[in-house]
């Protein structure tokens, strides 16, 4: 293959006029091209990925409550071998996690644990017991929404649960969404955004114990701005948070000063869409994916309803964040973003029209068309795959 291309999976998701798939395309680092290979699947629904190119797998969330057969209300983690050559993915397991919606599943750094967290959903379920004295008692149950850690054998395969940490258990088991656990640089802290409760909270792991060790919790923002995803700087003390909801026709970033120690303090919050724009009424108003550059210099989300990405200045010495561009994108519910593995181009994914669209990054951090891709429906999360 050509020393430029590289391969690129996308999923797509059932879900907000979407439907299930996942397909494999190759991306050319020079020019942006994007071509279709072929369709892995097209009967499950599949949102968030991993690649761990060492051991050449692919994992992706079957990001659902319920599944045909299920013993309870659970998504699934589907995981391939990966052909380093053709880019072909085998299917190897299925791993039930016994919780719905898992959201976002990461690898850590050593390369022998799996991290997932599950978005969940807030159904409360009655149960009903007889008391001693003869009357029935109601009791309402919840759906865990947890954080959870699978060791991993040599091969990358999911061996048992370790660790389990529910974020129900802090909101009375209602509104508690946790929606990613990324891994700060040092590979010492990981960074979860909980869209239920508000809240950015900075775990360690014992890898003696094999538990989650909870280091700092501060809110985002307002309560009910429902924290998306996190970026850590590759090299500066800073991290930053944007936002699923959105108030008064504003999309917020948050940025964030942290220590090794999980103490962090907020620099600032700043608004991303360029109030001038045009908003659609028809969806939601939201932050959607959510990149940073491999400098650090700039911040890069996906704003759907707007139909943008938000590009932002970092200062490097401050941490401040100072918007500079949104840029249109072609196509219906924009979702997914990814930037190249050269750091040259970013890439969208459309939810409903499926549009693949790759952008130029120039020097300044702003971004132009380059390539419109082929349309994948249902088109939401984009992983890259470079064969070691």
């Amino acid at each position: 293959m050509d020393k430029n291309l590289v391969f690129m999976y996308v999923s797509s998701w059932a879900e907000h006029g979407g439907v299930p798939g996942l397909g494999l395309y190759t991306f050319d680092q020079q020019n942006g091209e994007i071509r279709f290979v072929r369709q892995i699947s097209n009967k499950e629904s599949f949102n968030g990925s991993y690649i761990d190119s060492r051991k050449n797998k692919l994992y992706v969330n079957n990001e659902v409550m319920h599944f045909m057969g299920a013993p309870c209300s659970s998504g699934r983690i589907f995981i391939y071998d990966l052909d380093p050559v053709s880019g072909e993915a085998k299917e190897n397991m299925r791993l039930v996690t016994e919780c719905p919606n898992p959201a976002y599943v990461t690898v850590d750094p050593t390369g022998m644990y799996l991290f997932e967290a599950h978005h969940s959903f807030p159904m409360g379920v009655a149960v009903h017991r007889r008391s001693a004295d003869g009357t029935i008692e109601t009791k309402v149950t919840y759906a865990e929404a947890d954080l959870q850690v699978y060791s991993l054998n040599e091969a990358g395969n999911p061996v048992r649960l370790v660790e389990n940490v529910n974020h129900g258990d802090e909101t009375g088991k209602k509104e508690a969404h946790p929606h990613c656990a990324v891994f700060s640089p040092s590979g010492k802290l990981i960074a979860v955004a909980d869209k239920g409760n508000g809240f950015l909270y900075l775990y360690s792991f014992d890898y003696n114990q094999k538990r989650l060790r909870l280091l700092s919790r501060t809110l985002t923002d307002t309560g009910n701005a429902s924290p998306r995803y996190v970026v850590f700087h590759p090299e500066k003390p800073y991290l930053f948070v944007n936002h699923e909801a959105s108030y008064d026709g504003k999309c917020y970033v948050t940025a964030f000063r942290y220590e090794e120690d999980g103490n962090v303090e907020k620099i600032c919050i700043e608004n991303a869409l360029d109030q001038s724009l045009p908003v659609k009424k028809t969806t939601r108003l939201e932050q959607q994916g959510f990149v940073i550059d491999p400098d650090g210099k700039y911040l890069y989300t996906l704003i759907n309803a707007a139909d943008v990405i938000a590009v932002m200045a970092i200062d490097q010495e401050s941490g401040a964040l100072t918007r500079i561009q949104n840029l249109g994108v072609p196509g219906n519910r924009p979702r997914g973003l990814a930037i190249s593995p050269n750091g040259r181009y970013i890439v969208s994914a459309c939810l409903v029209g499926g549009e693949l669209t790759s952008y130029e990054i120039a020097k300044d951090g702003t971004l132009s068309a380059a390539c419109q891709g082929p349309v994948q429906p249902g088109a939401s999360y984009i992983s890259f795959y470079c064969p070691e």
